[in-house]
C-alpha cells in the first residue's frame, strides 16, 4: 500500500487547536508556533498547556504525506513542546523539517531516515539518533542544546551523508558517558562548522569523534570549548577534509595517550589551522597529529581578536609522546609555530618531529623550545636543554624561518635527546643550497663534536677516542684543511729551525767541529782532520728542510750536513726523523681532507 493511502495515526478530529494550525501551516509552508513571543526551552522541555505541545505523531505522519500533499518549503515549527519521542527511523520524507527553539525532552531518532532538510536550531533535544542519515541539504543545530547519557553519543551522525553543511555553530552537546558528537564515517558534501560549540563528552572515543569522517569542504571548530576527562577532546583519526580544518582560539581540552586532539592519519585537502588555540592534556599529548598530511600549511600562531586582544597557540601536555606530535607527518606548505606556547609538564619533548617532512617554510623560533634563543653550541650545557627538548630524527624541510642557523644548530646541539647525524645533515644541506658553504662546513663540524660528546662509544676504544679528538684539533674532522697547512707550514719551520740549530752547536768541549758543517771530500786515513767549515744560515735551515721532507730532496745535503758520527749529530737526526714522520702524517691528512677522503657524512 502506498504511504499517501496509509490514513494518518493522528485524524485531523483528534487535533489541538495548535496542531490544526501546524497542519495548515505545513500545506503552505508558513512557520507554526509561538511566533511573537519565545519561550524557554527549559520552561517548553516541562509544560504540558496544550497551546504549546505538538505530539511526535503529527510530525512522523506530516513527513510522510499522510495529512495530504504539504508545501515544498517543508513543516516548520517554532517555540514548543515535541511530546513523545520524534521517531523517524527509516522514514523517506516528503518535506524538510525545521524545529526551532523547541524542546524535545523525549529525543529525535531518524536512523536511516532521508530528509530534504533538516533543522533544530536554538532547541532543546536529549538525543539526536541519526544513524545512516541521508539529508540532501545541510543539517543545522545552530544553537542547539542536545544532552544525553549513552556510551554511543548524545549526536549520532554514524554513517551518515549530508548532502550540504553541518552547522552545530553555538551549540551545546553534552553526554555524561560517552560522546558529545558522534559522527565516524559521516560524509558531507559541504563544510562542518562547530563554533563556538560547547562539547563535553566521557570516554576514549572522545567528546567529539570524527574517526573515518569526510568532509566534503572545511571542518571549523573556531572558538569552540571541548572537554573529555577521560579521552580525547576531539577524535579525528583518519579524518579526511576537502578543504581546510581550523582550530582559532579553540580550547580543548583530553586526557590520555591518545591526546587532546586526535588527528592520527587525517588527511586536510587545506590548511590545518590552531592559531590562538589552547590544547591541554595532563597525561599525553596536547595534539596527537601522527601521520597528519595536509596540503596547505600548519599554524600554530597568534591570533587577534577583532577587539586587538592577542592569543598565543597553548600546547600543554605530558609524556615521552610530546606535548605536540607530528611524527611522521607531512605538510604540503609551511609549518608556523610563531609565539606558540608549548609545554610538557614531564620530562618528555616539546615537540616531536621525527619523519616528518615539511614542504614549505619551517618556522620554529628558537625561542618556543629555548626561552632563551641562545646560539652557543659549545659543550656547555643550556639551562633550559634538560626539560625542553624536540626530536627532529629525520625532519626534512627545505629551509628555516624564524630562527638563524647558528640558533638551530644550538638546538640540535643542546635541545635534542640524542646525538643523531641526520638533523646536522639536513641543516648543512638547507645551508649548502642557500649558497653558505661555510656554514654548512661549521655545522658538519659541530655535529663530529657532539658526536665525541654524547657518542663516544661510536668511535672505538680510548686511544681511538683520543686520536678523533687530535684530528678534531689539527684539521676540524677534514672541514678545515687550512689548519692542516698551517700546521704542515710550522713543522717545516721547526724541521727548518732544527737544523740551524744544529749548525750553532758543537760537538765537544774546545772543538772547533759542528754537529752540522760543510761536507769535507775524503781524506788519506793519516790525515789530521782539519777545523770544520760552518755552514752558512740558508744552507743550515735547508738541510733541516731537506732531512724533514717526506718526499724530495734540496741537495743541499752534498754541501752541509749532520755529522752522526757524534752524539749531538745522532740526537739532531733522531729529532728530524720525528719530524718526518709528522710531516708524513700531515700531508696524508692535509690531501685527504682536501679530496674529501676523510669526512664522514654521520
Amino acid at each position: 500500500m502506498d504511504q499517501e493511502r496509509i490514513p494518518p495515526r493522528l485524524p485531523v478530529d483528534k487535533l489541538t487547536e495548535l496542531e490544526r494550525t501546524v497542519l495548515d501551516a505545513a500545506r503552505l509552508g508558513e512557520p507554526a508556533g509561538l511566533l511573537d513571543r519565545r519561550v524557554d526551552v527549559e520552561e517548553l522541555a516541562v509544560t504540558d498547556d496544550p497551546g504549546l505541545c505538538v505530539r511526535a505523531e503529527l510530525i512522523r505522519d506530516l513527513l510522510l504525506g499522510r495529512h495530504g500533499e504539504l508545501d515544498p518549503r517543508g513543516v516548520l515549527i517554532a517555540g514548543v513542546r515535541v511530546l513523545g519521542l520524534l521517531d523517524l527511523d527509516r522514514v523517506t520524507a516528503v518535506t524538510g523539517l525545521a524545529l526551532v527553539g523547541s524542546a524535545l525532552p523525549d529525543g529525535f531518532t531518524c536512523r536511516h531516515a532521508s530528509l530534504p532538510e533538516l533543522a533544530l536550531d536554538e532547541s532543546l533535544v536529549s538525543g539526536v539518533f541519526a544513524v545512516g542519515l541521508l539529508i540532501e541539504g545541510g543539517l543545522f543545530l545552530r544553537g542547539a542544546v542536545v544532552r544525553s547519557d549513552g556510551e554511543a553519543g548524545g549526536v549520532r551522525l554514524s554513517g551518515a551523508h549530508i548532502g550540504g553543511a553541518v552547522v552545530f555553530d553555538g551549540g551545546e552537546l553534552v553526554n555524561s558517558s560517552g560522546p558529545a558528537l558522534s559522527a565516524e564515517h559521516l560524509r558531507t558534501e559541504g563544510s562542518l562548522f562547530l563554533c563556538a560549540t560547547v562539547a563535553r563528552g566521557n570516554g576514549e572515543a572522545g567528546a567529539v569523534r570524527l574517526h573515518s569522517a569526510h568532509i566534503g569542504g572545511q571542518a571549523v571548530f573556531d572558538g569552540a570549548g571541548l572537554v573529555n576527562d577521560s579521552g580525547p577532546a576531539l577524535n579525528a583519526e583518519y579524518l579526511r577534509t576537502d578543504g581546510s580544518l581550523s582550530l582559532r582560539t579553540t580550547v580543548a581540552r583530553g586526557n590520555g595517550k591518545w591526546g587532546a586532539v586526535r588527528l592520527h592519519s587525517a588527511r586536510i585537502g587545506g590548511q590545518a589551522v590552531f592559531d590562538g588555540a589552547g590544547l591541554v592534556n595532563d597525561s599525553g599529548p596536547a595534539l596527537n597529529a601522527e601521520y597528519l598530511r595536509t596540503d596547505g600549511s600548519l599554524s600554530l600562531c597568534t591570533h587577534v581578536d577583532d577587539d586587538g586582544h592577542r592569543r598565543n597557540a597553548v600546547m600543554r601536555g605530558r609524556g615521552d609522546a610530546g606535548a605536540v606530535s607530528l611524527h611522521s607527518a607531512h605538510i604540503g606548505g609551511q609549518a608556523v609555530f610563531e609565539e606558540a606556547v608549548i609545554a610538557d609538564s614531564g620530562d618528555g619533548p616539546l615537540i616531536v618531529l621525527a619523519e616528518a617532512q615539511v614542504d614549505g617554510l619551517l618556522f620554529l623560533p628558537a625561542t618556543v623550545v629555548c626561552p632563551q634563543g641562545r646560539v652557543e653550541a659549545g659543550g656547555r650545557s643550556c639551562v633550559a636543554s634538560a626539560s625542553r627538548t624536540v626530536v627532529v630524527r629525520g625532519l626534512v624541510f627545505p629551509r628555516l624561518g624564524g630562527v638563524s642557523w647558528r640558533e638551530w644548530l644550538h638546538l640540535l646541539v643542546h635541545h635534542t635527546p640524542e646525538y643523531l647525524p641526520q638533523p646536522y645533515q639536513q641543516l648543512a644541506a638547507v645551508e649548502r643550497a642557500a649558497g653558505h658553504e661555510g656554514n654548512a662546513r661549521q655545522v658538519l663540524i659541530v655535529q663530529q663534536e657532539d658526536l665525541r660528546r654524547r657518542a663516544p662509544e661510536a668511535l672505538g676504544g680510548r686511544l681511538a677516542r683520543l686520536r678523533y679528538r687530535l684530528w678534531g684539533w689539527l684539521g676540524r674532522y677534514g672541514y678545515r684543511a687550512h689548519r692542516l697547512v698551517l700546521a704542515l707550514a710550522a713543522v717545516l719551520a721547526l724541521a727548518g729551525g732544527t737544523g740551524y740549530t744544529a749548525g750553532q752547536i758543537t760537538t765537544g768541549p774546545g772543538t772547533d767541529h759542528h754537529t752540522a758543517e760543510r761536507v769535507r771530500p775524503p781524506l788519506p786515513a793519516d790525515t789530521t782532520i782539519p777545523a770544520g767549515t760552518p755552514c752558512s744560515t740558508v744552507e743550515l735551515i735547508g738541510l733541516g728542510i731537506d732531512r724533514g721532507l717526506p718526499l724530495g730532496v734540496t741537495g743541499v745535503r752534498a754541501r752541509c750536513d749532520l755529522d752522526t758520527s757524534t752524539t749531538a749529530g745522532q740526537v739532531f737526526t733522531i729529532v728530524l726523523w720525528v719530524l718526518q714522520a709528522l710531516l708524513w702524517a700531515l700531508a696524508t691528512l692535509t690531501v685527504a681532507a682536501y679530496t674529501s677522503l676523510i669526512r664522514k657524512p654521520a
